[in-house]
């Protein structure tokens, strides 16, 4: 009976030694893929301690090549070269991206939302007026808030085309030159609509003189 117990004892004392040693297996496991997946980072966002330039100093670059208040920065890596992305939000609410390279600080791209839209448009900063002087020379032509604001080529000339809305809804655009300032139309939805009226009526002159 002795040597039955014994044996049974054995037994046991084995099968728990050999849990605890698969348990510890199991946990060891887990615990190392824990650590792996914590080091996978599919992200390419860079440290700025990898770079020369801090960030404060991409933000002065952008600043200077555009116009606006920051809304986003980021650090990144971009076909090997480390690439502050600035964002940079208008009055009128419109946004332009800085590209700076992160270590000669270099403006390796500037584009605006107009520019993506419209393959006419082109950057603030080939031209001599900012959109804050022409927004001002618009609304001391014409009454209402901003609603856009888009600067264009139009026939080889660059212009500010200002949309004011008035207190009761009507808008009004006001083309401003983008170098001297200069008005070159005003144009409300009333001008608008009569202008239309005006080229109805031309057509139909035209089509009764064909008649006769």
């Amino acid at each position: 009976m002795k040597s039955n117990s014994r044996k049974i004892i054995g037994g046991a004392v084995v099968a728990i030694a050999l849990l605890a040693v698969v348990g510890s297996g199991v946990a060891f496991a887990q615990g190392s893929g824990s650590s792996l997946v914590s080091d996978v980072d599919d992200d390419d966002s860079i440290p700025e301690s990898n770079v020369t330039l801090s960030e404060q100093e991409a933000i002065d670059i952008a600043t200077a090549e555009a116009n606006g208040t920051v809304n986003e920065v980021e650090l990144e890596n971009e076909d090997g070269v480390p690439v502050y992305e600035i964002k940079l939000v208008t009055t009128s609410g419109s946004e332009t991206e800085v590209a700076v390279h992160a270590d000669d600080g270099t403006v390796l791209e500037t584009e605006s939302e107009d520019e993506e839209m419209d393959e006419d448009s082109i950057s603030e900063s080939n031209v001599t007026l900012s959109e804050q002087e022409a927004i001002d020379i618009a609304t001391a032509e014409a009454n209402g808030t901003v609603d856009e604001v888009e600067l264009e080529t139009e026939d080889g000339a660059p212009v500010y085309e200002v949309e004011l809305v008035t207190a009761n809804g009507s808008e009004t655009e006001v083309a401003v030159h983008a170098d001297d300032g200069t008005v070159l139309e005003t144009e409300s939805e009333a001008d608008e609509d009569e202008r239309e009226d005006e080229e109805m009526d031309d057509e139909d002159e035209y089509e009764d003189s064909d008649d006769e």
